[in-house]
């Protein structure tokens, strides 16, 4: 019966069914896959004998084999190279390959007619295994890397011989053409930009013995309004601030963090030394009140001014209210809520209303109470030295590493000696 409603509820639902569907897809093309890679029958010639067949020319391969010997068999990689051009096709190969070169090299320029942009002089045609080496009967326009030299470009345009040395193997052939080479096309702006360049640099050589240089007051005809650019120093100068205000806020944020718990902490230790004061003033047939000004008051005589302990003084605050004519059972309530830790605000609490009700059976509450804060300050305890044991983790590792250090530095040291 659980089995008919599972079957009901998958093919009712559609996520049950795509996943079905991905399943199968995934197993028909894992099955297609590994038939095709796995039964693939080595070809052979007129002759009978298995053989590989190579790529085209500059096309090597490497075909993942299985070789038996006798009763061994072994996994090999065999690597065919690529076929290698007869005498007629390596001709053929170079014809092509210098009519492909006046295309390959053109890069942003639309034709060799009217180059005005570098040219991407290759050195290996794609494909053909045929590696390439140029030379040009004008260096100064054009380098052995395509780099256009434009100083001396005139608007005519210059023109220029490229020589292509096609080489496969020991075999060389030699294609050669021309190219036009003109200026490069430029703005209104960058011509003016260009200019300006050209007066700036113009008026350093003029003025390189005088103690100032002197910047040109117009280029063109137009003129030239000079001012000292936008630095953004002051803005590296901002980030910085923010980075660091963000930091002080974060770091007080945290430090105020570490301080609270540190005080809870501190309170925490401190309760079960207070419940068992208190405890014992209580059996000794003290009054609450009584019992709390002694603990308050002994508190008093011995804090320093550094040795402040929260949840003393809370109980100092407490007993300056009662003092001051503030009901008793209120100050202690009061007391448990400042203190903000539940064992506090539970002591606070069943004081009031012990006060309220009658001291009778206070005794054992406090008995039992103190039994419960001692075995809750040996589990702190343990968790203290569980985290004192962890941060002792961090110098132990660097004294590790110190002493690596010391060890292999040295031997390192000899075996270079």
């Amino acid at each position: 019966m659980r089995r008919v409603r599972l079957l009901e509820t998958v093919r009712k639902d559609p996520v049950y069914i795509k996943a079905a569907i991905v399943l199968a897809a995934a197993l028909i093309s894992f099955a297609c896959i590994y038939v095709w890679d796995n039964t693939r029958e080595i070809a052979t010639n007129e002759k009978g004998q298995k053989v590989l067949e190579r790529g085209a020319a500059g096309e090597d391969q490497v075909s993942g084999m299985k070789a038996s010997i006798a009763d061994t068999q072994e996994n090999i990689d065999v690597e065919v190279s690529g076929r290698s051009y007869t005498d007629a096709e390596l001709k053929e190969a170079f014809v092509q390959a210098g009519e492909e070169l006046e295309t390959l090299i053109l890069d942003k320029n639309e034709s060799l007619d009217e180059v005005r942009s570098d040219l991407h002089l290759i050195t290996e045609i794609p494909d053909r295994d045929i590696s390439v080496s140029w030379q040009t009967d004008r260096h100064d326009v054009i380098d052995f890397q395509g780099k256009i030299r434009r100083d001396k470009l005139t608007d005519a345009g210059t023109l220029v011989k490229l020589t292509a040395e096609l080489k496969y193997g020991e075999e060389t052939a030699v294609h050669e053409f021309f190219v036009m080479v003109y200026p490069q096309e430029v703005s209104e702006d960058e011509a003016l930009l260009d200019s300006l360049q050209k007066e700036v640099r113009q008026a350093d050589e003029d003025t390189k013995t005088e103690a100032y240089m002197i910047l040109p007051e117009s280029v063109d005809g137009k003129p030239v309004d000079w001012s000292y650019r936008a630095e953004e120093r002051a803005f590296a100068v901002l980030i910085l601030g923010i980075g660091a205000s963000c930091m002080l806020v974060v770091s007080a944020g945290q430090k105020k963090k570490e301080k609270e718990k540190k005080m809870i902490r501190q309170m925490q230790v401190d309760y079960p030394q207070i419940i068992n004061k208190f405890n014992l003033y209580i059996r000794a047939g003290m009054t609450v009140r009584r019992a709390w000004f002694l603990i308050a008051g002994d508190y008093e005589k011995k804090r320093g001014d550094k040795d402040r302990r929260k949840a003393y003084e809370e109980m100092l605050a407490a007993m300056y209210q009662i003092k001051g004519g503030v009901p008793e059972s209120e100050c202690y309530e009061s007391y448990g809520i400042r203190c903000r830790i539940s064992v506090y605000r539970k002591f606070g609490t069943m004081l009031a209303q012990n006060l309220r009700k009658g001291s009778r059976g206070l005794t054992d509450l406090l008995a039992r109470e103190a039994g419960e804060a001692f075995e809750d300050r040996k589990k702190l305890a343990k968790k203290l030295g569980e985290e004192a044991g962890t941060k002792l983790m961090i110098p132990m590792f660097l004294m590790l590493i110190v002493v690596f250090a010391i060890v292999i530095i040295p031997a390192f040291f000899s075996i270079q000696i």
